[in-house]
């Protein structure tokens, strides 16, 4: 797959080629100004696409998240937890040398 860069000037005098070429293609489009990146154009199946796959793995994270909370609650709740000033001396002494 080549990359398909093209110039602020040129995406301007062809956008409705250049949205076509979207479409067809599915492949980003690389905006520059001044030789410089400036953005990147996506079809809209593509940009829906990747936001599906972003809100899944936010769900994915809420809910490991989630779960490592509920297991703390019920270790605190059974006493099984330790200070925070036990988590700092342990973290402390790891980094002493002998």
């Amino acid at each position: 797959m080549a990359v398909k860069i093209l110039p602020t000037s040129q995406i301007r005098d062809r956008i409705s080629a250049v949205l076509d070429e979207l479409n067809r293609t599915g492949e980003p489009i690389f905006v520059t100004r001044f030789s410089r990146p400036e953005a990147v154009l996506l079809s809209i199946d593509r940009y829906n696409a990747m936001m599906d796959l972003l809100e899944d793995l936010e769900d994915e994270r809420d809910s490991e998240l989630g779960r490592r909370i509920e297991e703390a609650r019920a270790s605190y709740h059974q006493g099984s937890s330790i200070t925070l000033k036990e988590i700092t001396d342990k973290a402390a002494s790891g980094r002493q040398r002998p």
